[in-house]
């Protein structure tokens, strides 16, 4: 009985801050904000990110910021938008090519990472130029827009579909799995984990390849549910990550009250709401970046030291009541 009050009051916990985000942009907007349309819009474009938040996610908590994985995500749309307008390829094939093409590079980044062996984030950085490079090159021919048909994947329910199993593969990867414990046992200590048995190189590596498999399903989710992929330059491919990155780190505030994976999507939920509230408060787009940085600085202080907000209260509580009783005797 304990066990099950325990749990709703995290579930409690954990819809507070979306539902609470939500109330906040409704009342300040008078109205305008929150219409069911757009918070089926909000849930639509939350699934890629949170797709990259899962490919991101092994490789950020053993301490590897792979940089590269927006490049990933849009080299590989772009590609299968060019083989659909060369060849006039079906849906399936579409969709194979962006995902393979997501795996490959992904991969690749992978390997870099292994043959290089220096740091995560040099190595990511040197592969996001390059990919980056590549799609300006190509752009200047490629067609990076589908439409009718193509964008099938884009829609409701199957979207949904996609994403949901695309969940339960990294739930069941991540909880139940040797390769999750090695990820979790990395990130503990990476010397410990060595220590321990655990092939971190091997970990590290298989970090990617599982990267790789869930950008490429990303790359088809954003590309069909946008109809379009913009191309990348000036290290623009890194504002995808970023965003996806504070996911991450909203998700890992959330795990004591809930699985990690559920935490993530909330977080990316949350700044895709964020979002769209500023933009129905009529911001700048520097003022949005502000507010966005302001509002989640206050929301990870919040989440992370409210034990100590709840203890102080009880404490100040106690003597109150320490009080009232010497006072009485």
């Amino acid at each position: 009985m304990k066990a099950n009050f325990t749990n709703i009051k995290n579930v409690c916990k954990v819809l507070l801050l979306p539902v609470f985000v939500y109330l906040l942009f409704f009342i300040c907007s008078g109205g305008t904000f929150g219409k069911p349309a757009s918070i089926i819009m909000n849930l639509k474009q939350t699934l890629a990110p949170t797709l990259i938040s899962f490919a991101m996610c092994s490789n950020m908590l053993c301490n590897r910021m792979d940089l590269s994985a927006g490049a990933v995500v849009m080299l590989a749309a772009m590609f299968g938008a060019k083989m659909v307008h060369l060849y006039g390829l079906g849906l399936v094939p579409f969709a194979l090519i962006v995902v393979g093409s997501g795996l490959v590079l992904g991969i690749i980044s992978g390997i870099m990472y292994r043959l290089l062996r220096v740091p995560a984030i040099v190595t990511a950085l040197g592969v996001c130029m390059v990919y980056e490079t590549l799609s300006n090159l190509a752009s200047i021919s490629w067609v990076t827009a589908i439409s009718g048909d193509i964008t099938t994947f884009g829609r409701f329910p199957y979207c949904l579909i996609i994403f949901a199993v695309m969940f339960l593969l990294f739930y069941i990867i991540f909880n139940y799995t040797k390769f999750g414990y090695n990820v979790r046992a990395c990130a503990s200590s990476q010397q410990i984990a060595k220590n321990s048995g655990v092939d971190t190189k091997k970990t590290a590596f298989l970090c990617y390849v599982v990267s790789a498999l869930f950008l490429g399903v990303a790359a088809l989710l954003k590309i069909s549910i946008q109809g379009s992929i913009d191309t990348p330059m000036y290290m623009s491919s890194t504002n995808i990550i970023f965003n996806c990155m504070l996911g991450i780190y909203v998700g890992l505030a959330l795990e004591q009250y809930c699985n990690l994976l559920i935490g993530i999507f909330i977080g990316n939920f949350i700044l895709n709401m964020l979002t769209t509230g500023l933009l129905s408060l009529g911001l700048s787009a520097s003022l949005q970046d502000t507010a966005s940085g302001i509002f989640l600085l206050v929301i990870m202080i919040f989440t992370y030291n409210n034990q100590r907000v709840i203890n102080y209260i009880n404490e100040r509580k106690m003597k109150k009541e320490l009080v009232r009783v010497n006072g009485q005797s």
